[in-house]
C-alpha cells in the first residue's frame, strides 16, 4: 500500500480556514492544540478551543478554569458557563474565582442585540431590548418560544417617568404564552458606571407583580431603577376591595409566592419602606441568591424589622448568597445577621460599599458561624487596618478591598 505522506495525521498541524479566523494559523490537535488556540488573540478560536477542552478530561477542565482569567469578556463568560456543567470541580473553581459565578444570574447568558432581525440563537443568549417596538417584534418571531433570557433596558437620559417601563411590562405579561421558555429577565435602567457617577435614576420601576404571576417558571429577575413612587408589588387582581369605617382595607396583603425564582437582584436608586417590606416578604422557597443595592447617606438606613423575614429564613429558606450594598447602617445590619438563623446556611455574605466600622466588624469576628461561609465580602467600608488584619484570620475567604476610598455605583450617588 502506498503511504500518502501528504495526508495529515491525528497530531499533525492543520491549517484553519482564514474565513473563520482573523488570521491564518496552524492549529495542533489534541490537548496541546487546545492550549495553543487558547494562547491566540482571536476570540472565536479561543471559544472553540474551550468547547474542545472537555474531550481531555481533567487536563481540559484545568484549561477552562485558567480561561476565567482571560482578558476577553466573551471568553471569560463562556468558560464560566462551561464550568457550571462539570460538577463539583467546576463549581469549586467558580466559587474560588468569583462566588457570584457559581449562581444562576444573567451573566449565565451572553448579551445579544436584537434589531428587528432573526433570532440566531435562543440557548445561552440574553436578547437586549431598548424599545417597545423591539420587544413587540421579538415576541412575534417564530423562535420566540425558545428564548431563555431578555434584557429590557431603558436609557435614563431619555426617561423622566416609568411609562416606557410599564409599556414593556404590559407586553411581557400579555405575550407570556409566546415566551414559553423564558428563564431570566432584566428590566429597568441601562447604566454605564464609568460616566454616570453621582446621578439619581430617572426610571421608576412599575409593579413587577404581574411579571411574577405571568412567568411561574422564571428563575432570574433583576430590576434597576427608582423604587419609591410606584407600588412595585401591587396585586392587580380584580377583587372587590372591602374597607372598614376608617377607610382602610380589611383585606390583608397576601404575600406573593413564586416557586421557581432562584435569583433576585434589586438595584434601587431610592426605595421606600413599603416596597422594601413587600420584597422582603415575598415567599420564594427556591431563592438562592439575593442582592439588594441601596445608596449612601442617612436616607439609606434600613429598618431592621423590615429585614426580619429574610434573616429568620421565613421568606427565603434556601438562601445561599446574601448581598446588602450601599447602606448607611451597615454595622447594625451586620450585628443583626450575626444573630440570625440564616447565617448557618449562607455560603456568601456581602456587606459592601457602606459604612461598616469596627463595631460591626467585631461582632462578625466573634460569631463562630462566620467561619462556615465560603466568602465574606466587606469591601468599600470604613474598617481600620488593624481590624482588617483580624478579619484575615477567619477560616473563610475574606474580601476587604477599597476601605475608606471614594466609591462608584451603578445607578445612584
Amino acid at each position: 500500500m502506498i503511504n500518502n505522506s501528504d495526508q495529515p495525521k491525528e497530531f499533525d498541524a492543520v491549517l484553519v480556514n482564514s474565513a473563520y479566523l482573523s488570521f491564518n494559523a496552524a492549529v495542533l490537535g489534541g490537548i496541546e492544540g487546545v492550549k495553543k488556540r487558547l494562547e491566540s488573540k482571536d476570540d472565536k478560536l479561543k471559544l472553540a478551543a474551550l468547547d474542545d477542552a472537555f474531550k481531555y478530561g481533567d487536563a481540559g477542565i484545568n484549561l477552562v478554569i485558567m480561561a476565567l482569567h482571560d482578558s476577553s469578556g466573551d471568553v471569560h463568560q463562556h468558560a464560566a458557563r462551561l464550568l457550571r456543567q462539570v460538577g463539583v470541580k467546576g463549581q469549586q473553581a467558580l466559587l474560588d474565582y468569583d462566588p457570584c459565578l457559581w449562581f444562576t444570574t444573567l451573566k449565565c447568558w451572553q448579551s445579544e442585540d436584537f434589531t428587528f432581525g432573526n433570532i440566531l440563537s435562543s440557548v445561552g443568549a440574553a436578547y437586549l431590548i431598548k424599545k417597545k417596538s423591539q420587544l413587540s417584534s421579538l415576541v412575534k418571531n417564530s423562535q420566540a418560544e425558545y428564548i431563555e433570557a431578555i434584557r429590557c433596558e431603558k436609557d435614563a437620559l431619555n426617561s423622566y417617568n416609568n411609562k416606557s417601563v410599564q409599556d414593556i411590562v404590559d407586553i411581557l405579561v400579555d405575550k407570556n404564552k409566546l415566551l414559553k421558555n423564558l428563564k431570566a429577565l432584566f428590566i429597568g435602567e441601562s447604566c454605564q458606571i464609568y460616566y454616570q457617577k453621582y446621578k439619581y435614576s430617572k426610571v421608576d420601576i412599575c409593579s413587577i407583580y404581574p411579571l411574577l404571576k405571568a412567568y411561574p417558571s422564571l428563575e432570574v429577575l433583576q430590576i434597576r431603577g427608582r423604587l419609591i413612587e410606584e407600588d412595585i408589588l401591587k396585586n392587580n387582581s380584580q377583587i372587590l376591595d372591602i374597607r372598614n369605617s376608617n377607610g382602610s382595607s380589611i383585606l390583608p396583603d397576601k404575600h406573593l409566592k413564586h416557586d421557581k425564582l432562584r435569583t433576585l437582584i434589586v438595584e434601587a436608586a431610592r426605595i421606600n419602606d413599603k416596597n422594601l417590606t413587600k420584597i422582603c416578604n415575598l415567599d420564594l422557597p427556591s431563592l438562592e441568591y439575593f442582592e439588594l443595592w441601596l445608596g449612601r447617606g442617612e436616607r439609606y438606613n434600613i429598618n431592621l424589622d423590615i429585614l426580619a423575614p429574610i434573616l429568620s429564613g421565613k421568606s427565603f429558606p434556601n438562601l445561599l448568597f446574601l448581598a446588602i450594598r450601599g447602606t448607611a447602617n451597615t454595622s447594625e445590619i451586620a450585628q443583626a445577621i450575626a444573630k440570625s438563623p440564616i447565617l448557618n446556611k449562607l455560603r456568601v455574605l456581602e456587606l459592601t460599599d457602606g459604612n461598616l466600622t469596627n463595631v460591626g466588624t467585631i461582632t462578625l469576628l466573634k460569631t463562630p458561624a462566620i467561619n462556615r461561609l465560603h466568602t465574606l465580602d466587606v469591601s468599600g467600608n470604613r474598617i481600620n487596618p488593624g481590624m482588617l488584619e483580624q478579619l484575615s484570620q477567619l477560616k473563610c475567604r475574606v474580601r476587604k478591598d477599597s476601605q475608606f476610598n471614594d466609591r462608584y455605583y451603578s445607578i445612584w450617588e
